[in-house]
């Protein structure tokens, strides 16, 4: 998968604020707002979307007050119309239309918001309609099984399934309530084990419904298994059943009992409450004000969360070896990020630490498992003198540190005087006052304790420079993230030196982002506005036609498949490597913010980040449809005059790529600028050639 994981590395501007719209309308009592969604709301809703009025919608409950979220379409005039014709109802009090805000952090981050934000317009459509056609009856199983089908898709295991009914539980605390009781127990463990829905279900006449659980369930765990989510996996599940319980109108306190209900179930012992158990009471199954806000989770010592950190990078693969393991071990990472709270420091994330006028990040500390995974391609060895550009906070030359003693040597550089100074003061909190911090330009290295067995860079590159190439010892290694193209792709390679003018790397590249290097070396990426939400990220040297370009999206979708299915577990991380090496046209990267995913005016796999070709005015990107089991179908969507061929031209390319057995493992050769003649081929920058083969 290529994640964008370094979200600030877009160009200003590429995500806007949310054009989402924000109408919260009030009633007299939360049966007469239930009762006027189901009348009202349900068809203007549904009839809009239907006509394009609106993309999307989406809803959540404050008792008597439904705070109702839309997505405009193109014309703003038939919005206006809705919400007058929404409004104009004797049963509605009240009427606002605050900012809306979405929660970013809580959900899991930019990518999982827009994955939550399809997951609760699916949701809300088929709740409106659950409760025009039957009611609203069954809710509280309905939660229950929905809720199971997100956290199994998520890839979680029953006892882990367990734990998010434990967080939701403390969420939704009823001081001196009774304790559910032996049938209600008995009811929600034949719901959490069930295998498959009754012929009658809502789930079963409607399997839209559940099918939007589980794919948004299989999307976050897909984030999380690449680091890419702001929370822990199931913080973010806890959340979402906060809000699966709100939008169907089950109350705190039922929320509570069935949480609770299902700590007992999967653990086989009563959840623990201040109060203890009561004697068992009827369920009461009313709708009461459900405040969304969670509480502050528990503290854990540092230490533990250290080893629980080192045990999931273990687990998922991301720690390979004893030195790196011993490494995380030790060195406190609470010393290197004053200020943060412990739970953040120990998450498996990047920690964005200065950012420019813009937004745009300048350092962050990445996530844990990037840092793991690119020192297991550096393989550091005691005694080895170790060159590390970007400083940042200091964490990883501390763990250089570890790895190279005893008798090492580590030299770690950062642009700016503040971050060197606070990588400096880090590092001597965490009592490692033998590494060398120095203020200066990357892109020059620091030939004052040249050679170096090992140059490891930790900012995005667009050269390898004539530094690097003239510090590195014969025999060394580096490790590189490369921006191979100007839209952004990049991949962390392990360059071994062959000899004194070439480079060669033959291990998995890690696929990556990371904030550019500045300095010298700094190299802008450009883009085209495609939409408000919408870019291209291309190379210039293609000499793109801008203007044909920006009315792409103008031109209605076309859409092509291939056959070829594919899972998350397949290993075909690169095939927009594969394709930008292979493609007769341009090759560029669709950058897609939230409300143009969520509307389908673009909808790119979530692999490969927006991978695409494009001609004149016209554009084909990867693109996924659902082929059950979780399988997905690899294809291509063409917007442009030329729609049809591009699409073929896609289409084609992936014939290709599959027949020839998904390769994955590329040969990247790095020759010395001016010791060879560049190839058609070849990637030229000012002091390397790049050669790409499969």
């Amino acid at each position: 998968m290529d994640l964008d994981s370094e979200p600030d590395t877009e160009p200003p501007g590429v995500a806007p604020a949310s054009r989402w719209r924000q109408i919260n309308l009030t009633l007299s009592d939360w049966q007469t707002a239930e009762g006027f969604a189901a009348t009202r709301l349900a068809p203007e809703l549904t009839a809009a979307e239907d006509h394009r009025a609106i993309t999307a919608f989406w809803f959540i409950r404050k008792s008597e007050t439904w705070r109702l979220r839309l997505l405009p379409g193109d014309r703003l005039a038939q919005v206006y119309a809705l919400l007058a014709s929404i409004t104009d109802d004797d049963r509605i009090r009240g009427v606002t239309e605050p900012v809306y805000r979405p929660e970013a952090y809580a959900f899991g981050g930019d990518q999982a918001m827009t994955i939550a934000h399809t997951l609760f317009h699916a949701d809300s459509r088929h709740i409106l309609g659950h409760l025009a056609t039957a009611g609203g009856t069954h809710r509280r199983e309905l939660g229950v099984l929905l809720a199971t089908r997100l956290m199994r898709a998520a890839g979680l295991e029953f006892s882990e399934q367990g734990d998010v009914w434990r967080l939701l539980a403390s969420r939704r605390h009823q001081p001196n309530a009774p304790a559910p009781s032996p049938r209600l127990i008995a009811a929600v463990q034949r719901l959490i084990t069930a295998a498959d829905d009754t012929a009658r279900s809502p789930l079963t006449v409607t399997p839209r419904w559940p099918q939007a659980h589980e794919l948004a369930g299989a999307d976050l765990g897909f984030l999380d298994r690449h680091g890419a989510l702001t929370r822990d996996l199931r913080e973010v599940l806890t959340h979402h059943l906060l809000f699966l319980f709100n939008r169907l109108g089950i109350s705190a306190a039922d929320t509570w009992l069935l949480a609770t209900a299902a700590v007992n179930v999967t653990f086989h012992r009563p959840f623990d409450t201040p109060s203890g158990y009561q004697p068992a009471a009827k369920i009461d199954s009313r709708v009461n004000a459900v405040n969304t806000s969670p509480t502050a989770p528990g503290t854990s010592s540092a230490a533990t969360l250290r080893e629980q950190l080192v045990s999931t990078l273990e687990q998922r693969g991301h720690i390979r070896s004893a030195p790196v393991a011993h490494a995380f071990r030790t060195v406190p990472r609470e010393q290197f990020l004053p200020g943060v709270d412990l739970e953040t420091v120990y998450t498996r994330r990047q920690i964005v630490t200065k950012r420019d006028p813009s937004g745009a990040a300048l350092s962050s500390a990445s996530s844990p498992s990037l840092v793991a995974d690119m020192l297991e391609q550096l393989a550091p060895q005691p005694g080895h003198r170790v060159l590390e550009i970007g400083a940042a906070t200091g964490i990883n030359a501390a763990l250089l540190a570890e790895l190279t003693s005893p008798g090492g040597k580590v030299v770690t550089i950062e642009l700016d005087q503040d971050l060197a100074d606070g990588a400096r003061a880090g590092l001597d909190r965490a009592g490692y006052d033998t590494v060398a911090v120095v203020c200066g330009d990357g892109a020059l290295g620091d030939p004052d304790h040249a050679p170096y067995d090992r140059i490891i860079v930790t900012a995005g590159a667009w050269d390898i420079s004539a530094a690097w190439w003239e510090q590195l010892a014969d025999h060394g290694r580096i490790v590189v993230p490369l921006r191979v193209h100007e839209s952004g792709l990049t991949r962390c390679f392990a360059f071994d030196r062959t000899d004194p003018h070439q480079l060669v790397s033959t291990t998995a590249p890690l696929v990556c982002g990371f904030v550019p290097m500045r300095g010298s070396a700094e190299h802008t990426d450009h883009h085209v506005r495609l939409d408000a939400d919408v870019v291209l990220k291309l190379d210039a040297t293609d000499q793109p036609d801008r203007a044909a370009l920006a009315s792409a999206l103008s031109h209605p979708r076309l859409e092509r498949w291939t056959g070829i299915q594919v899972n998350d577990a397949d290993p075909i991380g690169h095939l927009d490597l594969w394709l930008l090496v292979h493609a007769n046209k341009p090759f560029g990267r669709l950058g897609v913010g939230d409300t143009a995913r969520t509307s389908g005016l673009v909808t790119p796999a979530y692999r490969w980040a927006g991978a695409a070709i494009y001609h004149g005015g016209t554009i084909a990107y990867l693109a996924f449809q659902d082929a059950g089991n979780g399988h997905h179908e690899l294809g291509a969507i063409a917007h442009g005059p030329d729609a049809k061929a591009l699409a073929t031209d896609l289409t084609n390319l992936l014939d290709q790529w599959d027949e020839a057995g998904r390769p994955n493992q590329p040969t990247v050769t790095a020759h010395r600028a001016g010791t060879r003649p560049a190839g058609r081929d070849d990637i030229s920058r000012s002091d390397t050639i790049l050669t790409i083969s499969f």
